[in-house]
């Protein structure tokens, strides 16, 4: 399928698909108002132009067409990732049938749209911009150079550095102040608390720095936190994934965003493994993830 027929999907009946209605009409009905589906709004701050096909984050300044929405409601999700997605949601719509473009299409659109990440040589992390990142987003050194590492690469031609995760894959998450990306093959990432034997438990998390909150957390005796296995995501598009990994658990902790692409992900793994997750994204409700909820209460009790 072309690029073109992928940004036909109306972007209104998608958000309607995911339970997300317009609060006001404006314009003879051409823009749709919406709460935004990013976060809980009380007034709306994300529009829609039905002509157009286009949404705008006013909060955020973002905006795009139905392939970018589809992105960022996967957690930052590759295009083609974003691609099946939407092929998932237009099918549930009876609008299809719609083909996922093929690799040959998907590596052209990266090239023409994404950076491509090459020469990377992986080190211990010891940056001091990067450690100081990690300090911005309250992740002590320690906690930080024991499950990172630093990643130096170029794109196009021009070097740069950041904090890398490693996958199972041997993949990795790259991030810094400035950019996050992912080189090699995606995949979920598996931190075991001991080599020796399994716990009884397992933690879930969507992306590397809300598990390294949860390790900030524990190390400051946040009451009710059991230190355990840890299952990180990298991106919610990958649920599937990780559920092999989760299932050889007795139970699961989930600590997912509090937005739609966060909601969806527990949704699916709720849904494979009956009975055995327990979501406590209850206790940051206020915030979007853990992440957010340790750089603005510190991880003090509420």
């Amino acid at each position: 399928m072309e690029i073109e027929e992928l940004k036909s999907i109306p972007i209104d009946k998608l958000l309607s698909h995911l339970g997300f209605e317009p609060v006001n009409r404006i314009r003879g009905g051409t823009q749709l108002l919406y709460r935004s589906p990013f976060r809980g709004d009380r007034h709306p701050s994300f529009s829609v132009s039905v002509v157009k096909n286009v949404w705008q984050d006013y909060a955020t300044g973002t905006g795009g067409n139905v392939i970018d929405l589809a992105i960022l409601l996967n957690g930052n999700c590759s295009f083609h990732d974003a691609a099946v997605w939407l092929e998932e949601q237009s099918k549930a719509l009876g609008i299809g049938p719609i083909g996922v473009l093929s690799s040959r299409e998907t590596v052209a659109f990266i090239r023409e749209t994404d950076p491509v990440i090459k020469d990377v040589k992986v080190t211990d992390l010891t940056h001091r911009a990067l450690l100081s990142y990690l300090h911005s987003r309250q992740i002590p050194v320690d906690i930080g150079t024991k499950y990172c590492r630093e990643a130096h690469y170029s794109v196009r031609g021009r070097p740069y550095y950041g904090i890398c995760f490693l996958n199972i894959l041997g993949g990795m998450e790259i991030r810094n102040a400035y950019f996050k990306g992912c080189h090699g093959a995606k995949a979920p990432s598996v931190v075991p608390l001991s080599k020796q034997s399994r716990s009884e438990a397992c933690c879930i998390f969507e992306g590397f720095m809300d598990f390294l909150s949860f390790k900030t957390l524990v190390a400051k005796g946040f009451p009710n936190l059991i230190d355990s296995d840890c299952i990180v995501l990298n991106s919610t598009s990958i649920v599937s994934r990780a559920i092999p990994f989760i299932d050889v658990y007795d139970k699961a902790y989930a600590f997912t965003d509090n937005d739609l692409a966060g909601r969806m992900a527990l949704e699916r793994i709720e849904s494979a493994m009956p009975g055995k997750i327990t979501s406590l994204s209850d206790m940051y409700y206020d915030f979007n993830d853990l992440n957010d909820f340790l750089m603005h209460s510190h991880g003090s009790p509420r």
